[in-house]
């Protein structure tokens, strides 16, 4: 028995697939949006100078998180400062160590930007195979076999983090804006951080809350 499948037949077979990869690709898609925010009416200001705080158990994290978000500002045009350099990693940031890191500096900080963590979870859901069978057959028809086509569904594991964003007013020492971050299924943490600074960059600019 021949079981030579004609060129044209593959060829029809591999369009038929194309739509069914893309489907694999699509509900594997995975990312950071904004889930929650809220600004304060009464501050309706731009900001030309950040202190940027990250709290994170791991200080290569932090430092990572701060000088990307630090990056981002500056490449737009304001001062941006990463706390590691005023705050050392054998003291707890808190209200009091803030104030004091400003304080001593000669920085005239207008904005202060603290991200921490406020949620994490994992979703296990199951993908079930997007073979139909349509594309069963035997090799008497000149179609694929089932068995060489045909896929078990599968579970698939997303890790989702939610990250708070607050910006302090510095000479009125109040919280203006905020938002939270959700980012699902990221393969790793520097790509989870890109995200998110991002995020944050593109929020501040939305609102108006960076000087240009």
């Amino acid at each position: 028995m021949d079981l030579a499948v004609p060129n044209t037949r593959l060829k029809l077979m591999s369009l038929k697939l194309l739509p069914l990869i893309s489907l694999l690709f699509l509900t594997a898609c995975t990312g950071t949006s904004v889930v929650r925010d809220w600004h304060d009416d009464d501050f309706d200001k731009a900001y030309s100078n950040f202190f940027i705080i990250a709290i994170s158990d791991s200080q290569q994290n932090r430092r990572i998180f701060e000088n990307l978000l630090v990056g981002e500002l500056k490449a737009l045009g304001v001062d941006a400062t990463p706390s590691y350099s005023l705050i050392s990693s054998r003291e707890t940031i808190d209200r009091d160590t803030v104030v004091a890191a400003i304080r001593e500096s000669d920085i005239d900080f207008d904005a202060v930007l603290v991200t921490y963590l406020v949620d994490t979870e994992t979703e296990v859901h199951y993908q079930d195979s997007p073979i139909t069978e349509t594309y069963s057959g035997s090799p008497d028809t000149n179609m694929l076999s089932s068995t060489l086509i045909g896929t078990r569904g599968r579970y698939n594991v997303d890790e989702i983090i939610e990250l708070k964003n607050d910006l302090y007013d510095v000479a009125a020492r109040e919280l203006v804006w905020s938002i939270n971050t959700r980012t699902r299924g990221a393969e790793s943490i520097d790509e989870l951080i890109v995200e998110v600074t991002e995020s944050i960059r593109d929020e501040l600019l939305s609102d108006d809350k960076i000087a240009q």
